[in-house]
């Protein structure tokens, strides 16, 4: 499959320079497109490094004791499902070591992210089937000794964010979940290795996700990104090749180096990148009954455009085999959810999502956070406290903005304007892996 790009220009590969004179603006401007739309995820990425930082720590395991709700969520169409750990790991001084011990009776993962977004390893249920142990993960090029019995985690750049998650079933279950949160360590590798302060991560230059204020400046920021964090495949640095010809690469500051042209054609890139963003990616969506799925997440290969989206609209997303997400914006008929209309989702008998672990649907906004309602319910699993099925075994979920006389433990809060759902299925089977599954449409009545 070819690089999913802007295609805006077909200029080759070079060395790192300085703004070619040659590049005209028109080109340089289809080149930064491009070059936007690949950067932004090292952007995001360390943007939310930079924002974490000095409430965590740097290389220290954060553990949030709390779930997430409307006050708390901190990127868009984040779940409730699960008490998050996160860490920012900065390997540059060398290794760290995560020790977890034996989880066999509630799912639970660790994902690292390194900054392309690509999820380049896991511990967990699924990944090392909730087994104690200790995995050294190491920076890029490490070749030192393992102490017996670890586990290596080579990372593909040296600064990786941890994410963590150790699934709720429910309100009474908080204090065991967090009693086995409590279990899991992060130290270094070498006793007394020094650890980055946090005031060398920030602070942002501006939110992780809001691309639309971005400037020419974005392409500078990029560049000390790289300087740190250089491409991780060859796709990648065939893509960064290209994007020398105007200057853009590590180290380099094509804004404030450049000449007014150069950062009015820079300028441009960004707007039009941005604009290349709100487009739909079709290489890898599959559409079903008014669901979509992407089926590329956290392994992205060349896609760089659902890459990017994933990046500003829901950083973090697992790999398929960890979890299937699957987003639906509008009925049968296509048109956008609104609480001014009642719906139901019904699946019948045998039909509820497989899941070895379990599945959630999450009503958002439309700007894609929780929905603040007076009765404190943001998702609907089939872990929910009193959940009814119908006599013949099938399930159904009102999704409305009262709550339906007879049915409310099935009941999914809406607001009064527009809202979008996530159907979330962990550890799929494989009839969701392989596209047989496909949800049930929502209906209106």
């Amino acid at each position: 499959m070819p690089i999913l790009m802007c295609g805006c220009s077909s200029h080759s590969a070079r060395s790192p320079s300085p703004q070619a004179e040659s590049t005209s603006s028109q080109d340089a401007s289809a080149i930064a497109a491009d070059a936007y739309v690949w950067g932004l995820p090292l952007v995001v990425t360390m943007r939310m490094m930079q924002r974490a930082a000095p409430d965590i720590g740097i290389n220290r395991l954060f553990l949030r004791q709390q779930l997430n709700d409307p006050t708390t969520d901190a990127v868009p169409l984040g779940n409730i499902d699960f008490l998050m750990a996160s860490a920012v790991l900065d390997l540059r001084n060398g290794p760290l070591v995560l020790t977890v011990p034996e989880i066999k009776d509630r799912y639970y993962s660790f994902q690292f992210l390194d900054m392309y977004t690509e999820a380049f390893a896991y511990i967990g249920t699924r990944a090392t089937g909730g087994e104690a142990g200790s995995w050294v993960i190491a920076p890029p090029g490490w070749d030192g000794e393992l102490p017996s019995g670890d586990l290596l985690i080579s990372a593909s750049t040296p600064l990786v964010y941890l994410l963590g998650r150790f699934l709720v079933s429910s309100a009474d279950d908080l204090p065991a979940a967090r009693a086995v949160m409590a279990q899991v360590s992060l130290e270094p590798l070498t006793p007394g290795q020094s650890t980055p302060a946090p005031s060398s991560f920030g602070p942002p230059p501006g939110a992780p996700m809001d691309s639309a204020s971005a400037s020419a400046a974005f392409f500078d920021e990029l560049g000390d990104i790289l300087a740190v964090n250089p491409p991780t495949s060859e796709i990648d640095r065939a893509a960064l090749g290209r994007f020398a010809a105007i200057g853009i690469g590590p180290g380099f500051h094509p804004a404030a180096d450049g000449t007014p042209e150069s950062r009015a054609a820079l300028a441009k890139g960004v707007a039009d990148g941005a604009t290349h963003l709100n487009q739909e990616v079709a290489a890898s969506r599959e559409s079903a009954n008014g669901w979509t799925i992407d089926r590329q997440l956290g392994r992205y290969g060349d896609n760089f455009l659902l890459r990017a989206k994933v990046a500003q609209f829901g950083w973090g997303a697992n790999v398929l085999e960890e979890a299937v997400y699957m987003l639906s914006t509008g009925g049968a008929n296509g048109e956008p959810y609104s609480g001014a209309r009642n719906y139901v989702l019904h699946f019948p008998a045998g039909e509820l999502p497989p899941a070895n672990a379990f599945w959630s649907l999450t009503l958002y906004g439309a700007d894609l956070f929780l929905f603040d309602n007076p009765a404190h319910r943001y998702a609907i699993r089939d872990l929910t406290p009193g959940l009814q099925t119908n006599p013949d075994g099938s399930l159904d979920i009102y999704i409305q903005q009262s709550p339906p006389p007879g049915h409310e433990p099935n009941w999914l809060p809406a607001p009064a304007g527009g809202f979008v759902l996530e159907l979330r299925i962990y550890l799929p089977k494989p009839s969701v892996l392989d596209g047989t599954y496909r949800p049930p449409t929502v209906t209106s009545n």
